[in-house]
């Protein structure tokens, strides 16, 4: 008895561990419940998240084929009531390199971050991406960017 409930544990383990090369919309939107972060589908593959005490935050799901896609992106956009200047958003890049920031059209900085799955990565490793996203990269950059929501 004590051998087969050894073997259920680790493959209960295992299963935890399943590495996926890409994600399905319905896989996404799992790990999204799971993680506890409010989201809204507005595309075929196009999320908005709530992070970090902002409502619109943008997670897409790229470089797809046969529903099953490779590349997940969040991005977040702000306007402030003077833009910053490109050296702002440049110290940014040179000194995170987990996300890149840039300012669009518009005057709005952006900030964004890109995991490639294709390559193969367990869903807490998907899940990791998400928390850094929202409880370390988007915080720091509201502030160095001197933004409040």
């Amino acid at each position: 008895m004590r051998l087969f409930l050894a073997v259920l544990f680790l493959a209960g383990a295992a299963l935890a561990q399943t590495v996926v090369k890409g994600l399905t919309p319905a896989e996404l939107e799992a790990v999204l419940k799971q993680s506890g972060i409010p989201y809204e589908k507005t595309g075929a593959q196009e999320y908005r998240v709530e992070m970090a005490g902002l409502k619109k935050v943008w997670l897409y799901l790229d470089f797809c084929q046969a529903n099953r896609c490779g590349v997940l992106s969040l991005s977040a956009g702000f306007t402030l009531e003077e833009p910053p200047d490109l050296e702002l958003v440049n110290q940014w890049n040179r000194e995170h390199r987990f996300s890149r920031a840039y300012l669009d059209d518009e005057g709005a900085v952006w900030v964004e971050s890109d995991l490639d799955l294709t390559g193969g990565v367990s869903l807490g490793a998907v899940q990791a991406f998400l928390e850094l996203f929202a409880e370390e990269t988007l915080p720091d950059f509201m502030e160095h960017i001197g933004f409040e929501p």
